[in-house]
């Protein structure tokens, strides 16, 4: 059995001014907040011990908390957000509950197998085990691609090998946490420390899975953008129609007159389209009011305002 951790303390910064208004873990991607959708995953993968560390906009996060149908512990970052590594250090009693425990970040989206990859970690011999996908001569970590020996990040100089991108989830042995002390922000010294006190870590390859990091305008869009294009399954709000064929989604409410300013490309959760407007590659978000007669594309339309893509 493992303990899962989610990291969702971040700012989201650019995401502004979504992120203005909500903490990045409940920012809605294709109608439901990326925190239940993390959530969700870990209860499909067997993970019911489920932590969560916060320090944005905590009475929002206390409230998703308090309603949540799949219970979690939350670790909330009062003065400063933490880091990483100080997230793990502040929970690392709950952590060592098992004997391993599997950490992600809640702005990743992936269809990946966390019961599939535990064993790979496992049978690895190491005490880090971090999910990377091999990319030629890049990459934001180095590794042999041979051992698969964690060399370090892309920034560290000294760090030679092959690349890979770390995509946000990993996998701990509970020895780890006492490795771990109150000073530690970034888990990337962590990792660098603990080879240095003769623990290994390593790279799980999982070669080219569909992954997406929801830390831009861009990634954000393009994730509605590949459910319409059925390259990602995700569980949907009843609430919304997607019509495939024309590449686009949007509000049972609508009449057809409505549904006609629709173009393609567009992820719609308005109540209402006023006459005059067309949505052509854009996401309209819940309970924004749209202006009349007015044109939109490669925006995110948000209550509080709009982002360019």
């Amino acid at each position: 059995m493992l303990t899962g951790f989610v990291l969702a303390a971040g700012f989201g910064t650019r995401l502004k001014p979504l992120t203005d208004h909500l903490p990045k873990a409940l920012v809605p991607v294709c109608g439901q907040p990326l925190l239940r959708r993390a959530l969700e995953w870990y209860k499909s993968q067997g993970i019911e011990l489920i932590g969560v560390n916060s320090h944005h906009f905590p009475e929002l996060m206390a409230e998703f908390h308090k309603q949540s149908s799949i219970p979690f512990t939350v670790f909330h970052e009062n003065v400063k957000i933490r880091g990483t590594g100080g997230a793990l250090y502040f929970a690392r009693d709950f952590l060592s509950q098992t004997p391993e425990f599997f950490c992600s970040n809640v702005d990743i989206i992936t269809p990946l197998s966390i019961e599939e990859l535990y064993p790979i970690f496992m049978d690895m011999d190491c005490v880090v085990g971090l999910v990377a996908v091999p990319v030629a001569g890049k990459g934001s970590i180095c590794y042999n691609a041979s051992t698969k020996e964690y060399r370090g990040a892309r920034t560290d100089l000294n760090a030679t090998g092959a690349g890979a991108d770390f995509v946000g989830l990993a996998f701990y042995k509970k020895e780890f946490l006492s490795l771990l002390d109150n000073t530690d922000f970034s888990i990337v010294p962590v990792w660098k420390r603990v080879i240095e006190l003769g623990h290994s870590v390593k790279v799980i390859e999982v070669g080219n899975p569909y992954w997406k990091d929801v830390g831009t305008p861009q990634a954000f869009a393009q994730i509605h953008f590949d459910v319409l294009e059925k390259r990602l399954s995700l569980s949907l709000l009843s609430d919304v129609t997607i019509d495939f064929d024309n590449k686009r989604a949007y509000s049972t409410l609508l009449s057809s007159r409505e549904i006609s300013r629709i173009g393609k490309d567009v992820w719609s959760e308005a109540s209402r389209i006023p006459e005059g407007m067309f949505l052509e590659r854009c996401i309209v978000m819940k309970e924004t009011i749209l202006p009349i007669q007015e044109y939109i594309s490669n925006k995110i339309v948000t209550p509080w305002g709009n982002i360019n893509i």
